[in-house]
């Protein structure tokens, strides 16, 4: 898997520093700044499938997981390596439904003449079953087809997996006497994803139901669930993987009327 895994592993063998939390606000007064627009910037901008979105959070979590830090005393290269900014991502369809993933050090990161050659990691997931397939350690990694393939620059992939942790943690869970069909709105491949940067030092994530994966007209009548997970646009500042604010942009999704609003309108 490369250098950077073996140094992960080390770390997490020699006593790294654990983080109780990893999700984080930056403070009203240091976030009064930023101002939502009417919409997410069109430069920049990714659109990015439930499934791809799933599959690179399960794939992190085993390459960098939150709760690694580098040791006390760790140089500055060593220190960078252990920040998913530093990690551009890419994800293409693999066989029988997976998807691969695969992490390389950002152009220009950490290293001034340029890292070490094997510092990437590629991953074969099964997002559905929500696992990791194993591979043969004796074998090369599975390439990545040039069809279907997107690349995601580490800070926007970093804002993604922060703000989709704050958004649907890993623990989330239906709560009690929900509706059975409600259950898809706590899967992560249920979100369609909307990342854009700017301004400079930030990106914008905005969530949104994949109806085809989570159909919502079935979901009327709920117990609120779909009002309250269909809804965010996160500002994430990259700088110091702190979220800036969480809004939404009310227009994205057009007012549907429910059943009983429905009847209502053609009886009158």
């Amino acid at each position: 898997m490369g250098r950077a895994a073996g140094l992960l592993l080390c770390c997490a063998l020699t006593g790294c520093m654990t983080a109780r939390n990893h999700v984080r606000y930056a403070p009203a007064e240091e976030a009064a700044w930023f101002k939502f627009g009417d919409d997410l910037p069109e430069k920049g901008r990714i659109e990015l499938s439930g499934t791809r979105a799933a599959a690179i959070q399960l794939a992190l979590e085993h390459f960098l997981p939150w709760n690694i830090r580098p040791p006390a005393g760790a140089n500055r290269s060593d220190i960078c390596i252990h920040q998913r900014q530093s990690w551009d991502v890419e994800t293409a369809p693999g066989k029988e439904g997976t998807t691969l993933v695969r992490f390389s050090l950002s152009p220009g990161a950490c290293y001034r003449w340029g890292p070490p050659l094997d510092m990437e990691a590629t991953y074969e997931v099964d997002v559905r079953n929500g696992r990791l397939l194993e591979k043969d350690p004796m074998q090369p990694p599975p390439e990545l087809p040039r069809e279907g393939r997107l690349r995601l620059e580490g800070n926007v992939a970093a804002a993604i997996h922060l703000a989709l942790e704050d958004f649907l943690p890993g623990e989330a869970r239906p709560p009690e006497h929900s509706r059975p069909e409600e259950a898809c709105l706590y899967r992560p491949d249920s979100y369609a994803v909307t990342a854009a940067p700017g301004p400079e030092g930030v990106v914008q994530v905005r969530f949104t139901v994949d109806e085809e994966a989570c159909p919502t007209n079935a979901l009327w009548g709920s117990s609120g669930a779909l009002a309250s997970m269909d809804r965010t646009v996160h500002a994430v500042d990259i700088r110091t993987m702190r979220i800036l604010a969480v809004g939404n942009h009310s227009h994205l999704r057009p007012a549907v009327q429910g059943p009983a609003e429905d009847a209502l309108s053609r009886s009158r």
